[in-house]
């Protein structure tokens, strides 16, 4: 099969995810200690992740924007402590900063910068790093959140967008993602090609469905679409 677009996940894929995430929450946390200290002398740092978990799980759409799931969250609690909400942007901000320093797998950049010279890349994400602060925006033709679409993966939405934007047939587009759900499932849903991308080499844990292909790193990857083509 002749790929003409190949889309990858970010989190998890090319860098860990749960560092990232802790690194910028302690961040906000820390600046919340010093702008806003009502918060903090209430909610330990962990206590603010579980409130914020709990947001989501009564409305579930904040799954599709996890930008604005912490803004609500940080409403939330400034009209739980009757505080002025003129902190919060500020405070997102900080978050999604610090959210952007991401420490790369090592085959990363060298297996881009293979890539793009033959393929059309595009990020699929969940969650709301962005390619370019994160330095990878040279690599990408363009980057596709949930959020842009309304819709997480598995929801077939951010690759349909991508079907239609390229004006190529699903057959080929082949995601690269680490999570068997909503990246492979995801993928399928839309008719598109699938690469498990298992670093850990975990066993396959779904009975109904499989990748296409599966990969224990970005390498290999060159080495597949090489003898496709």
């Amino acid at each position: 099969m002749l790929y003409k677009i190949i889309s990858i996940d970010l989190d998890d894929t090319l860098w860990p995810c749960m560092p990232t995430i802790e690194h910028a929450e302690k961040t906000s946390y820390q600046w919340l200690q010093q702008h806003v200290p009502q918060i903090t002398q209430r909610y330990s740092q962990q206590e603010l992740r579980d409130k914020r978990k709990q947001l989501i799980a009564e409305q579930p759409q904040l799954l599709n924007n996890l930008s604005a799931a912490r803004l609500a969250h940080f409403a939330q609690l400034a009209d739980e402590l009757c505080l002025s909400h003129d902190w919060i942007e500020k405070a997102f901000n900080v978050f999604l900063t610090a959210r952007q320093k991401v420490s790369l797998y090592d085959d990363v950049l060298p297996v881009l910068g293979q890539l793009t010279q033959s393929w059309t890349l595009v990020a699929l994400t969940n969650g709301n790093a962005d390619i370019h602060r994160t330095g990878l925006g040279d690599y990408f033709d363009q980057q596709i959140s949930a959020a842009d679409v309304n819709a997480a993966k598995p929801d077939p939405a951010m690759f349909l967008r991508m079907i239609n934007h390229y004006g190529v047939s699903p057959e080929q587009c082949l995601h690269v993602g680490d999570h068997p759900e909503h990246d492979i499932q995801g993928a399928r849903n839309a008719g598109v090609g699938s690469v498990w991308l298992n670093r850990q080499q975990q066993p396959w844990p779904r009975q109904d469905f499989k990748a296409d292909y599966e990969i224990t790193d970005l390498k290999q990857l060159l080495s597949l679409l090489t003898a496709s083509t």
